[in-house]
């Protein structure tokens, strides 16, 4: 714990240290070089808990009614601590080539690199913490790091609203994990994590209904579960590249992290909560896939495909539940195993493709698709960043993306002794699974084809080169991480194995056997399908080779008119996917504009299709609704005659002496 500590003070140090007045260049080394020193700490205690060590525990004495403040990391906190931490750092390396513009303009860099500090920060609370106030201390930090991260851009008023919309939606989230907080420092008399579990343990019925409820909610909205999403794709849309990586690929990892830790806390979840955790993940990981193959923003397009992922690896939690209440070892070990998987390789590819669309718009100042074009042949590290990331989140082999899915499937499609429906109900599951990662790999074909290749289709767009070293470095790490999590799956099994062990703590007979399976099973998948890669790549090198070394250069007979393509003879992004997008018009709403052609020598005509959020949209239309019936009712009644007051005065006290006559009585 000492290692941990000593993590803090540095990246509360370096975060003060970069607020005092220097240039940009000393801000981020001040920034990334407390974050390595932090990591190297962090890293320094998380090991030994990864190789199979025992917990870390420590004690701050505090005055009541709070009680002391504990801390204890187990291999759950571990696992989790021992990636944030170091892609938050590869996030502080891409903004000082993605914010290099600024280096020398008058914006205070330093509050920037400060807040990155604080978001570090906040993971070692939120992931240690046993103790209720130092879990929403931590979960506060995040959550007002972000916002601040989120509208860098603030003279800009679509970003104002982005960022007011995460505010709000992640307050509401605290809200109603306050909510479940205070029902469980009511009954367990204090405000350790420990003390709610032994509860929850203890007290199976509807209050404990009622927390999982509340918890789940707040976790939603953290990590955004449709149809709690709506604030996810605005935030990243207006949020610099290295903020919309962290968001979704760290940041609201958060909230998986709590699910998780609540659902290890009750013990032996009832079988409807693993249902349901189930059927809300698949909610979401259907709905998120059908809105990314409408999006013309690339960024919202990833923000779209966050609320996706983040569904998947909640059917994978919701599969662990089920093996907990039935006292399935197998299932257990598979789902959570599973889930814990998806959540670190997403990490990997989410980061890697925003940081190719943060390229993107450093080069072309737009991440409009249907203003771009032909990047590949300009920006080719840029594009093979984006195609790994892209193969990856849609769960092809041999990459990382594959293999955790695969795991999940695994568990859906059991051989475990379970009843008829329960066997119907998760294959259909996996049915619809599937029917997501085929949505997946159409809209990531869709994108990358309608940026990276063809010709430019706005001219108006500045002509792109390569990035910076900068934000190359983050982008290639990550690749790396992608390819050999996918091609030596073991590795990642290896991180999630302490966890696993800490969900089979509650079951009589644990088992790794079916895990140990499946573990097998992707090695030999990712050995096969790498080494079918590399000798596809080679046999294209060689063919290459062959070609250059002729004498004579060859030609095409006939082009048949394309043999100098226009932007007008190439599929947009819209008619890429109009017919898909039309077969679930119900669920996907798209906009038109447009302005006709008129007479026989028409100046101006356009066409201009755009993917709207439905949940978004109803909500701004209910409160439109709302605040029109509350100005209508306050004309009605008058509000500035007192008697309407003194009307409404008595109602209260009528109201209150109900309740609590019948407090004392029938509801006692």
């Amino acid at each position: 714990m000492t290692a941990l500590s000593a993590a803090v003070f540095v990246l509360l140090l370096g975060a003060a240290a970069c607020l005092l007045p220097a240039r940009g260049a000393t801000h981020a080394g001040i920034g990334i070089l407390s974050q390595v020193v932090a990591t190297a700490l962090v890293w320094a205690t998380v090991t030994p808990i990864l190789a199979g060590g025992t917990p870390v525990v420590g004690e701050l004495a505090w005055a009541y009614p709070v009680g002391a403040l504990r801390v204890r990391l187990d291999a759950l906190g571990a696992f989790f601590l021992a990636w944030s931490l170091p892609m938050t750092l590869l996030g502080s390396v891409y903004a000082v080539g993605y914010l290099r513009p600024h280096f020398t303009s008058k914006r205070h860099l330093g509050v920037h690199y400060a807040l990155l500090n604080l978001t570090a920060l906040s993971f070692v609370l939120v992931y240690t913490a046993d103790h209720a106030l130092i879990f929403l201390l931590g979960w506060e930090t995040a959550a007002l790091a972000a916002w601040l991260l989120v509208i860098w851009d603030y003279t800009n008023q679509k970003v104002r609203f982005a960022g007011f919309n995460y505010l709000v939606s992640t307050h509401i989230g605290l809200i109603f994990l306050v909510a479940a907080f205070m029902i469980l420092y009511t009954h367990s008399g204090s405000w350790d994590l420990s003390s709610f579990g032994r509860w929850l343990r203890d007290n199976a019925g509807s209050e404990r209904n009622l927390v999982f409820l509340l918890l789940v909610t707040s976790f939603g909205l953290k990590s955004a579960f449709f149809p709690f999403h709506s604030w996810l794709p605005r935030a990243h849309a207006a949020a610099p590249a290295h903020v919309s990586a962290l968001m979704s690929g760290v940041i609201h990892k958060a909230g998986l992290y709590a699910l998780v830790r609540f659902v290890f806390l009750i013990g032996k979840p009832d079988e409807w909560m693993g249902w349901f955790l189930i059927g809300f993940s698949v909610l979401s990981a259907v709905v998120g896939a059908l809105y990314t193959v409408g999006q013309r923003d690339l960024k919202r397009l990833l923000g779209y495909s966050s609320t996706e992922n983040v569904g998947i690896a909640g059917i994978g939690f919701g599969v662990g539940c089920l093996g907990l209440s039935w006292g399935n070892a197998s299932l257990v070990a598979i789902g959570f195993a599973g889930g814990l998987l998806h959540v670190l390789n997403h990490a990997f590819f989410k980061c890697q493709l925003f940081y190719a669309a943060g390229a993107v718009y450093q080069a072309t100042h737009t991440v409009d698709m249907e203003r771009l074009g032909g990047l590949s042949g300009l920006m080719p590290w840029t594009a093979l960043s984006f195609i790994l990331g892209g193969v990856a989140i849609a769960a092809l082999p041999p990459l990382n993306g594959f293999t955790s899915e695969f795991v999940i499937y695994s568990g859906l499609f059991t051989d475990a002794p379970v009843g008829v429906w329960a066997k119907v109900a998760l294959g259909a599951a996996g049915a619809l699974l599937a029917f997501v990662g085929a949505v997946s790999a159409l809209s990531i074909t869709r994108a990358f084809g309608v940026v990276f290749l063809g010709v430019p289709r706005d001219r108006s767009v500045t002509p792109p080169a390569e990035v910076s070293r900068w934000m190359l470095v983050p982008m290639g790490v990550h690749a790396v991480g992608v390819i050999v999590l996918g091609v030596i799956p073991l590795l990642g099994f290896k991180l999630v194995q302490g966890s696993t062990v800490i969900a089979l703590e509650s079951l009589s007979k644990p088992t790794f056997s079916a895990l140990k399976q499946i573990a097998d099973t992707l090695m030999w998948i990712g050995a096969i399908s790498g080494a079918l890669v590399l000798s596809i790549e080679l046999l294209l090198w060689v063919r290459s080779r062959a070609v250059s070394s002729k004498l004579a250069a060859s030609h095409l007979t006939w082009g048949c008119g394309y043999g100098a393509p226009t932007p007008r003879m190439q599929y947009t992004g819209s008619s890429f996917s109009s017919d898909f997008s039309a077969r679930f018009r119900a669920v996907v709403l798209t906009l038109r504009r447009r302005k006709a052609p008129a007479g026989y020598f028409p100046t101006e005509s356009y066409l201009i299709t755009d993917c709207v959020d439905a949940v978004e949209r109803r909500l701004f239309s209910v409160i439109g609704h709302g605040d029109a019936s509350a100005a209508d009712l306050s004309k009605r009644l008058r509000e500035d005659d007192p008697r309407v007051a003194f009307a409404a005065a008595l109602i209260g006290i009528v109201v209150i002496a109900g309740v609590l006559v019948l407090m004392s009585g029938p509801l006692r």
